[in-house]
């Protein structure tokens, strides 16, 4: 026979629990604990556990351990002897003195456990063109928002920041919807966006940045008509004011240079200002790379084209061009 749960790992596990709750094992060995358990027992090779019995107000851990042995060995014991039938659906309680369980009450129907139908509820019968209509009508669960996310291609990361709250989900789906890119829009929300909230103490519905804006502003980063530091500077803007991203492009002139003959005529200015961080570049601190970059954006306000500032700077300062 093999048992449901075994005994001295059932009492173990309470144990368990009251000194996680912090209560005095003491005081349960005196009476205060109340506990029912079930006992069912499975022949090997039989696939259902059989007919399950409940033994009630048991109060100590050492009562619990005892009870449920005893009742194991006896319906072993009627099995054993082909008595399986004596095992009935009842309430046993434990005798300390005796060492046993005894019969209480038995239960023999579903009317024993009070379970019968109320003859003021008439019967309503739900036809599944029904069910399906309600089914269809309820909101994307987030178990099923998260799988979505998932098969984006997103990390397990921003899938719990961004499906485990409503409204950050549904502005981050507006913005898809709106033509971002699903990267660099979990990004930003996670990023730029969650610190605005977080210091300001909002909510993703207080802000004035519109999903719709929020997808231009990536756009207009992606397509290079900004750069990411100046689509830094005005999202604060964005966030705290509202407006276009393409107003304050033009408003602020911050259509970023991608003109080569324009940056390296920049290039060539700090250049010719710095002459010794040059020679030292070309003796083999190459790191001052950075040094002349820092400069040429600090000239151009920022608006340089990053990727190819670096290419046409890197020719002049080895002399290539």
């Amino acid at each position: 026979m093999r048992t449901g749960i075994e005994a001295a790992e059932y009492a173990a596990e309470l144990q368990r629990v009251v000194r996680y709750l912090g209560i005095s094992n003491g005081n349960m060995q005196e009476g205060s604990l109340r506990c029912d358990v079930n006992v069912s027992i499975r022949p090997v090779g039989q696939s259902e556990f059989g007919t399950k019995v409940e033994i009630k107000n048991l109060n100590s851990f050492s009562s619990i351990n005892r009870a449920i042995d005893f009742e194991i060995s006896r319906q072993a014991l009627l099995h054993s002897q082909g008595q399986s039938d004596q095992i009935v659906q009842e309430t046993r309680l434990w005798e300390e003195g005796a060492q046993k369980t005894v019969t209480m009450r038995k239960k023999e129907g579903l009317s024993d456990y009070r379970y019968f139908p109320e003859p003021d509820l008439p019967e309503v019968i739900l036809t599944q063109e029904y069910v399906d209509s309600i089914s269809n009508s309820l909101p994307e669960l987030p178990e099923a928002k998260r799988r979505r996310y998932e098969k984006m291609g997103l990390s397990m990361q921003d899938v719990l920041f961004l499906a485990n709250d409503m409204n950050v989900a549904e502005y981050f789906d507006a913005t898809l919807s709106s033509g971002a890119d699903i990267k660099l829009a979990a990004n930003w929300i996670m990023g730029d966006i969650a610190a605005y909230m977080k210091n300001e103490k909002l909510s993703i519905n207080d802000i004035k940045l519109t999903p719709q804006e929020l997808a231009e502003l990536i756009s207009s980063i992606k397509s290079g008509t900004i750069s990411g530091k100046i689509g830094k500077e005005i999202l604060s803007e964005l966030l705290a004011k509202g407006g276009t991203v393409k107003g304050l492009i033009e408003e602020k002139d911050l259509i970023q240079i991608a003109d080569p003959v324009e940056i390296g005529k920049m290039i060539d200015k700090v250049i010719s200002e710095n002459p010794k961080q040059l020679e030292q570049y070309r003796g083999g601190k190459t790191k001052l790379q950075g040094f002349f970059a820092g400069q040429v954006m600090k000239l151009s306000k920022g608006k340089a084209n990053p990727g190819l500032l670096n290419k046409i700077l890197l020719e002049k300062l080895n002399g290539q061009s």
